[in-house]
Parts: C-alpha cells; sequence; structure tokens
C-alpha cells in the first residue's frame, strides 16, 4: 500500500516548501486537530542538532546519535515507483564508522521501501527507569496494549494497537579504544583458525594491541573528550565516544507489509518518579513553539499528523515525551527477488529435471542409514561471482561488480582516512587491509542485476557470464525404505523425501548426525545441500563484514541463492527423471526406494530459522518442522551465546554502544531478504505473493522450541506464532517457570487433530546440579543477554522419541498429535517428581508403525515400532496380524519393537495387516496398524 507522503529530511543545499509538505498531508484521510496556541522560540536550543542535519543528515529530534530515533521515516523519500511511495534515503555522512574510519555504506539499503516488519526500534532516553515509569519488558508483552502504555506503537492508518516490548540494551558489550580487549581476536582465531586466515587476522590484533599499549590513565580521557568534540562537531557517530545503553522496542509480532506505525512514548521517568522533559526538538512541535529555522517549519504539518492521529486513539499530545513514524517495506521489496529467483530459475527446468550426476554411494551396515548417496545438480546462477574464490576467478565474472579489485583498493582507503587521531595513533592501521585482502580471496559474491541495480523494484537476474552452477548435495536413505540394495526380492518401504537445513554455518554433512535420527527411524529420507550464505564456506566472508559492515549485503544475497538452490533440489527429487531414475536411489530391480509425492523439510537451529523462508516460498513443499527455530536475527544474535566469538569482532570494529544498536536493527533490513523474519507473514497463506503474480500454496509447520535455549532465544519462535497466527501447545511450561507474567500471550491454544501450525515447547526442567545426564536449565534472561545458567537445551527436542512421533504425524498424517496431554512436554528424561510419582495420573503411550511395506513371496520384512510413554513409562510391544495371517509364517520376536515378519511361498497379490500395540503397565495403551503387500510371484 501507498502510504502518505509523511517524511521529510532537508539536507544542506536544498529545502523543500512547507506548501509541498502541507498539500501532500492535507491529502490523509484523517483531519488534523488543532494546535496548542503559539510559545516562544526554542531556536536558541536546537542550533546544533539543526547543524548537524544540514550537514551531515542527522535527524535533529534527538541529537544523541545521528540515527535516532530509529526506524524513521525522516530517512525516507518519496518515490511513486514503490508500492510504499517511500524510499529509504540514509546518508553516507550519518552512517556509523567502523575503528579503521570506514562508513557503513548505505547503497543496498537505499534500495528499500521501508523498514523491516520485525525492525527493532531504538533510540535513547536520559535518566529514564523503565520499571518505575511503569513500561512492560519481555516479560509482560501485554502492558504494551495497555490504555496507559508508556510506550505504544499503533498502525497509523487503522489505529490498531501493535504488541511490543521494551528493555535497555543489556549487552555491555560498548568500549573504549583504551579497553578493547586483544583477546577478542584470540576468540575470533578459534573461529578462523581451521580457515587458514589466522595469520591474517594477528594483523588487525597487533594493531589493536599497539593502541593499547598506548592508552594510559591519563590518555583514556583525552579519547573519551575528543570522542564528545568529534560528536559535536566533525563526526558525531565515531569509535570514540563513549555512549550509554540505548532503549530497544521490539514487535512481539511482525509489523504488516507496507503499513506505517507510529512510536510514542509518554510520562517517562527517572529512578526517583521525576517526570523526563521532552527534547526542546519535540518540545518545538508538540508545544507548537514558533521558529524561524526552516528545517523545523518545513516538518510542521507532518508532525501534526501524527499529534492528531494520537489523540484521535487516546494518546494525549502534552503527555507524549516524542513521537515519530516508520513504514515497513512492501511484500514485493521483501520477498520478491526470492520469489522472481524461484520463478525464474523452475521455468528454465519447463518439463524437465535439472541436471545431476551422483558422485559416491557409501553402503553402511548399520545405523539409522543404510545408504548415503553424495552428488552435484545444476541450478541457475543468479550471483556477480559464482561459489569461488577471487584468485579463480580470471577474468572477472563480472566486470561491473569486482569485488575482489574493490578489497585490494581498501589499503589505500585505510591509509588515506582523514579522522585526525587515527592518523595519529593507528598509523600501521592499513596493516590491517591485509586481513580484508587474504578474507577477499573467499566468496564476496553479491546478486548479479542486469542493470546494475540500483532500483528499489530491480529484480536480479541470472549471470550471463555464467548461467548456472553445480552445488553438492548428500541425501541418507533410512534403514527402515529397504531390506537391501543387492537382493531384488527384497522388501520395499518407500521413504518420504525430507530437505534438510543445517545448523549455523554448518554444512550438508549434518544430514547423517543425530539431528535428523527420529525421523530416519521412521523411514523419512533426508537429502542437504550446503546452506549457501550461511555455511562454513562462509565464515570467512563472515569475518570479513564484522570488520566493515558495507560488505553484510554478501550475506543476504548469498542466503537468496541459498532459497533457489533448495526449490530446484525439491524439483531433482519429485521429476520422476530426477533421483529416482538414478540405481542409487533404487533397488535391484529399479524400485525407487522413496515415494516422491510429498516431500517435506526438516531443519535444525539455522536450519529452523532460515528453513521457514524454503517452506514459505515453496512450489511443492506444504509442511515443514522448524527445529529450535527462530526469526529476526536482530533479536537472536544477542541473545545466544552463538554470537560471542563472532560479536567479539563485531564490538571491537564498532565499539560505541549506539552504534552496536543500529547496526543489529539496520541489517535486518536485508537479512529479511533471506530469513524467515522477512516472509513470517505470509508463512501459511502466501495471498501477497500470488496478488504479485507468483502462485504459491498454503503451508504449514510445527515449530519444536527448547524453554531457555542458549543459542536461538525462545521469544522468537513466539513473535513467528503471533505474526503467521500458529497455535500452542498449552500449557507451554510448569506453573513458574516461563518468566513471563502472561506465558505464550496472544497465541492460541492448539487441538490435538488439527493441521494447522503448531508450537510445541520442551522443557529439560529447572536448575539441578547434582544431576550429571540433566542438569536443567534456568529461566530465559529478562534482557538482550544469552542464557548461560545449566545445560543448553538447544539440541533435546529433535532427540525426543515423542517429539519424533509428533513430527512424524504432524509431515506425513497433517494432524497435530498432542503428545503431551494436559501437561508441558518435557525432554531429556525429566519429568516432574508429581508425575514421576503417579500423583497426577496416568497418561497413554502413543505408537507408530511406520508406513506400508511390500515384499516378494516367501520374503521377509522389518517391522518397527517407534513408541513413547509422556510419564517415561517402561512400555511392553506386541505384534499381530489381523488381516491376511495365513500368509505369514512366523514373526521373530512379536513382543519387540523391531522385528522380522517372514511371509508364506503360497500367498500373493495379498495384504498383511497387522497390528501393534503398547502398554505402560499402568493401563494405558495405544495401537497402530501397518500392511505388508505381497506381490506377484511374477
Amino acid at each position: 500500500m501507498a502510504a502518505p507522503h509523511h517524511g521529510l529530511r532537508l539536507r544542506r543545499g536544498w529545502v523543500l516548501a512547507s506548501a509541498l509538505l502541507l498539500a501532500a498531508c492535507g491529502s490523509s484521510s484523517t483531519p488534523i486537530g488543532e494546535p496548542p496556541p503559539r510559545n516562544d522560540s526554542l531556536d536558541d536550543l536546537l542550533g546544533d542538532a539543526v547543524a548537524q542535519t544540514r550537514a551531515r543528515g542527522c535527524d535533529f529530534l534527538e541529537s544523541a546519535y545521528c540515527l535516532f530515533p530509529w526506524p524513521n521515516d525522516f530517512f525516507t523519500v518519496a518515490d511513486a515507483s514503490t508500492d510504499t511511495g517511500r524510499r529509504v534515503d540514509l546518508p553516507l555522512a550519518a552512517m556509523p564508522r567502523n575503528l579503521a574510519g570506514l562508513p557503513l555504506r548505505p547503497d543496498e539499503w537505499n534500495r528499500n521501501d521501508g523498514f523491516s516488519p520485525g525492525q527493532l526500534m531504538v533510540t535513547y532516553v536520559p535518566g529514564l527507569d523503565p520499571a518505575v515509569s511503569g513500561i512492560g519488558n519481555v516479560t509482560d508483552i501485554k502492558a504494551s496494549l495497555a490504555d496507559d502504555a508508556p510506550i505504544l506503537v499503533i498502525d497509523a492508518d487503522t489505529g490498531e494497537r501493535h504488541p511490543i516490548w521494551v528493555e535497555i540494551d543489556a549487552s555491555e558489550t560498548a568500549q573504549t579504544l583504551c579497553d578493547l580487549p586483544s583477546s577478542v581476536f584470540g576468540t575470533a582465531g578459534l573461529v578462523a583458525g581451521e580457515l587458514g586466515v589466522d595469520d591474517a587476522l594477528a594483523n588487525l590484533d597487533a594493531v589493536i594491541a599497539g593502541l593499547g599499549d598506548g592508552c594510559t590513565l591519563t590518555l583514556q580521557p583525552i579519547l573519551a573528550a575528543l570522542g564528545e568534540t568529534l560528536h559535536d562537531t566533525l563526526a558525531p557517530n565515531n569509535a570514540l565516544k563513549i555512549d550509554p545503553p540505548a532503549l530497544l522496542m521490539r514487535p512481539a509480532q511482525n509489523f504488516r507489509d507496507g503499513h506505517r506505525y507510529i512510536v510514542a512514548l509518554r510520562g517517562l521517568k527517572t529512578a526517583d518518579g521525576e517526570r523526563i522533559e521532552a527534547p526542546a526538538a519535540f518540545r518545538v512541535f508538540r508545544d507548537n513553539h514558533v521558529s524561524a529555522i526552516d528545517e523545523v517549519n518545513a516538518r510542521r504539518a507532518h508532525m501534526e499528523d501524527l499529534f492528531a492521529r494520537l489523540q484521535q486513539h487516546g494518546v494525549a499530545r502534552d503527555e507524549l515525551y516524542m513521537a515519530w513514524d516508520f513504514t515497513v517495506a512492501s511484500t514485493r521489496n521483501l520477498a520478491g527477488r526470492v520469489l522472481h529467483m524461484r520463478d525464474t530459475a523452475l521455468a528454465q527446468l519447463g518439463d524437465a529435471a535439472p541436471a545431476f550426476e551422483i558422485t559416491e554411494v557409501v553402503d553402511f551396515a548399520e545405523g539409522e542409514s543404510i545408504r548415503r548417496v553424495y552428488g552435484r545438480y545444476t541450478v541457475p546462477n543468479f550471483l556477480t561471482i559464482p561459489d569461488g574464490i577471487c584468485d579463480n576467478l580470471l577474468p572477472p565474472v563480472s566486470e561491473l561488480v569486482d569485488y575482489c579489485a574493490q578489497l585490494e583498493s581498501l589499503g589505500e582507503l585505510l591509509g588515506g582516512n582523514d579522522l585526525p587521531l587515527l592518523g595519529d595513533l593507528l598509523g600501521t592501521a592499513a596493516d590491517a587491509t591485509g586481513l580484508l585482502i587474504e578474507l577477499g580471496q573467499l566468496p564476496l559474491s553479491r546478486l548479479y542485476y542486469a542493470d546494475g541495480g540500483s532500483g528499489a523494484n530491480e529484480l536480479p537476474t541470472v549471470n550471463p557470464l555464467q548461467p548456472t552452477q553445480s552445488f553438492d548435495f548428500q541425501c541418507e536413505i533410512p534403514r527402515t525404505a529397504v531390506g537391501s540394495f543387492d537382493d531384488a526380492d527384497t522388501w520395499l518401504r518407500p521413504a518420504t523425501p525430507t530437505l534438510y537445513g543445517h545448523g549455523l554455518l554448518g554444512s550438508k554433512g549434518e544430514v547423517g548426525g543425530g539431528s535428523t535420527r527420529r525421523l530416519r527411524d521412521q523411514n523419512f529420507m533426508h537429502c542437504a545441500i550446503d546452506w549457501v550464505g550461511m555455511a562454513s564456506r562462509d565464515v570467512p566472508s563472515v569475518l570479513t563484514f564484522l570488520l566493515d559492515m558495507s560488505f553484510f549485503p554478501t550475506l543476504p544475497d548469498r542466503a537468496q541463492q541459498g532459497m533457489v538452490n533448495w526449490h530446484v533440489l525439491t524439483r531433482l527429487i519429485k521429476h520422476p527423471d530426477g533421483l529416482a531414475s538414478d540405481p542409487a536411489f533404487q533397488t535391484a530391480d529399479g524400485r525407487p526406494v522413496f515415494d516422491a509425492t510429498e516431500v517435506v523439510y526438516d531443519g535444525n537451529s539455522q536450519g529452523g530459522i532460515m528453513g521457514g523462508v524454503v517452506v514459505a516460498t515453496s512450489t511443492e513443499i506444504t509442511r515443514g518442522s522448524l527445529g529450535v527455530p527462530g526469526a529476526n536475527y536482530s533479536t537472536l544474535l544477542r541473545r545466544s551465546v552463538d554470537f560471542d566469538a563472532y560479536g567479539a569482532l563485531l564490538y571491537a570494529s564498532y565499539p560505541n554502544s549506539f552504534d552496536q544498536s543500529f547496526i543489529l536493527s539496520f541489517i535486518q533490513m536485508l537479512w529479511d531478504r533471506g530469513e524467515t523474519n522477512g516472509y513470517v507473514n505470509h508463512l501459511r497463506r502466501p495471498d501477497a505473493f500470488i496478488a504479485l503474480g507468483h502462485p504459491t500454496p498454503n503451508h504449514e509447520a510445527i515449530l519444536n522450541v527448547a524453554f531457555g535455549d542458549h543459542q536461538v532465544a525462545d521469544v522468537t519462535p513466539e513473535v513467528m506464532s503471533r505474526s503467521f497466527d500458529g497455535a500452542v501447545h498449552l500449557p507451554g511450561t510448569e506453573p513458574g517457570r516461563h518468566t513471563s507474567v502472561n506465558p505464550f500471550a496472544l497465541i492460541r491454544p492448539a487441538v490435538d487433530g488439527e493441521s494447522g501450525t503448531v508450537m510445541v515447547i520442551w522443557d529439560i526442567g529447572p536448575l539441578n546440579p547434582d544431576n550429571e545426564d540433566n542438569p536443567g536449565t534456568g529461566q530465559p534472561p529478562a534482557t538482550n543477554v544469552p542464557p548461560r545458567e545449566g545445560r543448553d537445551p538447544h539440541s533435546d527436542p529433535r532427540a525426543e522419541v515423542a517429539g519424533g512421533i509428533q513430527r512424524e504425524a504432524f509431515l506425513r498424517k497433517n494432524r497435530y498429535l498432542n503428545v503431551c496431554g494436559d501437561r508441558p512436554c518435557f525432554a531429556r528424561g525429566y519429568v516432574p517428581a508429581d508425575v514421576a510419582s503417579g500423583a497426577r495420573g496416568n497418561l497413554a503411550p502413543f505408537v507408530n508403525a511406520l508406513q506400508d511395506a511390500q515384499a516378494p513371496p516367501g520374503g521377509r520384512v522389518a517391522l518397527t515400532a517407534i513408541a513413547a510413554d509422556p510419564d517415561r513409562d517402561e512400555l511392553a510391544f506386541l505384534w499381530e496380524a489381523i488381516d491376511g495371517g495365513d500368509c505369514i509364517a512366523g514373526i521373530d520376536d512379536a513382543q519387540a519393537a523391531r522385528t522380522e515378519l517372514t511371509l508364506t511361498d503360497t500367498c500373493a497379490n495379498r495384504d498383511v495387516v497387522l497390528r501393534v500395540t503398547v502398554s505402560d503397565g499402568r493401563g494405558g495403551s495405544a495401537r497402530e496398524t501397518t500392511r505388508v503387500t505381497v506381490r506377484s510371484s511374477d
């Protein structure tokens, strides 16, 4: 939707006439109320802030930091070519500078037609005490919807209040130049050592160490004073200034694409209960002070519009400390690239399967997999530099975008910056360029745009100089699918093909590990690829952009190519001339060992975070399992122990507190293109994709969450669930276990048997250090820091047998199976004492007998029953025939969970129906049937 003209920034050299703004605001359907009587001028208090606006493009509303309050339509311009009518327009002079003095280049961000649907809102309020002010944090999300909420967000058009939570940055990662620890590079070296770039890291380490040697008790206050001077004059955003923690506001449900929102702060108080006075630059509008400043008067009509809309929805003008607005990016701007690339890639295939080759086959005598298949397949290439290194690209793939040459030129940039302090104290800073040059030999590719890609609506195209790439895949054929690859008379139970998304900066090899065991046990065949953009091969480029965030766009660009790779792999699996046509995936007599009718998705950690995009945009997958998932890396990073090592580099490069909070919010605007946050509003119902001309089916997903997860903050799947109207198993936790006063607020309860999206919380129990196998885990902190107490439960939900049964039912049978009854779901052997004692009664077990199988007369068939009991009772099994018993010669052990059936030689073209019953010894039982079709003897 196109928003009215409501943002304005005036820069040195040009001023828009007030009449234009009045005309634009006058077109709004909401009448503007009368302002209060005129008050005396405050111009003498605004001079410095307005000077920063003229010189650097800062918003003078908040002088503490050039880009506060953020996000802000002040940093946009009108653009009739976009779906929102706006386009981000950040000036280079306003951007943060890293330790080497290089500004963060905003070019790619300036292609956005709005801000992130999960945008972290950031500003600064001096002296604010959130508790005294009555501000709700992450433990009380519903407080933000109260009539008297001190901080609130409303939809500018509908007036609907939006749930948020508020927190003061508690990360304590801001540093001065004098206390930047050299050890952060030792930490980063743990990441880089195996990649052969540790020598280059030492170059930058030496720079920081040399700087630290020169920092004394005398020098530190001088540096601090210089930082303040630069803030007031030359460089308001700089690594030298020491700033306090920022005020952070996060949406508890994603904003709607293309909508405009108003942020309002009112009645804020200090720890002593004193009301905090609004900044003069805001009071000039709120209290209608006269002004001779053009920038102030040109903005009045827009501010009056905000006041009127807030007043209309119960927010009194005279109570306000601050108010501003921002526009959320359109669906086209967020998802249009991936959808376009998906459609282009699949259209190129037409009715054909993707080209592929099998490179290796490994068979196993035992374990969950009977065969591992390695191969390569061909995918359209939308990247400037294909998946290779600069030294191997002669001539460069793209003469327009030669990133290798750009990286080599950074030596001149580092040596030639004109910040006085860096010139004096960091004379050796150019030595650090060796790091960027060395890392530049690794992938820093971007999406390829035929015309350079400067416009908001321009779409990537296939790179004509290298139109395709080949990528490796790995598939795990489960032992439950086939008895033998050598015997043509073997039994066969075609597996369900499944895409598997690996963990943080990992690789496809994870598909053969424990993360997939519970589903492989239930006859799912997992296939995996390296997640281009966030795989182990991308670690060097990650280290590069952590030093200079101007290079960050390489990550979301490559991740979008990664999404295309998944869609082409899905086609390779489903197409009859694809994997099913190769002997590696066939029995000895040519029968495929998997059923290509349905392909599902399964991923954990990063595979759960980014897997939401695969599910949301797939034309051929309709159901997915997102293990320990989340969305919105701007929320996840500071709340994750995984970011400790990587964050050390970022915080060393950008030691200023405000810079850090801004950057983590800022990068989400591009990350949205390649992670679930940008797609979560449409994951289940992609009507907006269809409206853009990209036919896409509905999708459903099951979210398995680890309570107190140390790596993926468990608050983020809650945000996901609110955003796509998913359900949650309740109770999610034991009473008092969750830190929230309203656990899982604004999320509807799940109903057993429903087919829709559901979130299930798995808890390994409270801290219990005496239990070596399961010491429990603490409650998640109520601030933006990682949980660190007890065991990290991150890997436990996927290991639960009950969770595996639940996921099988969701993926294969299209239903939510409640395996926890009227209790929370527990993991890693934990149950509360009253459950273990039987005081809370007994719940029946659950069992899955796998899909139907086929076998020849006289053949043998493996039978498998996967069962779990909510009370952790020991289970007894019993297999029996309920139809076709005359075809059974015998069952090896009818009381075993895993056994084998022998058929008679005389039966053919018959079905044998078997039932397995599991009993918990306390009156609880469960049954399930499975079928064996006896093939013809021909």
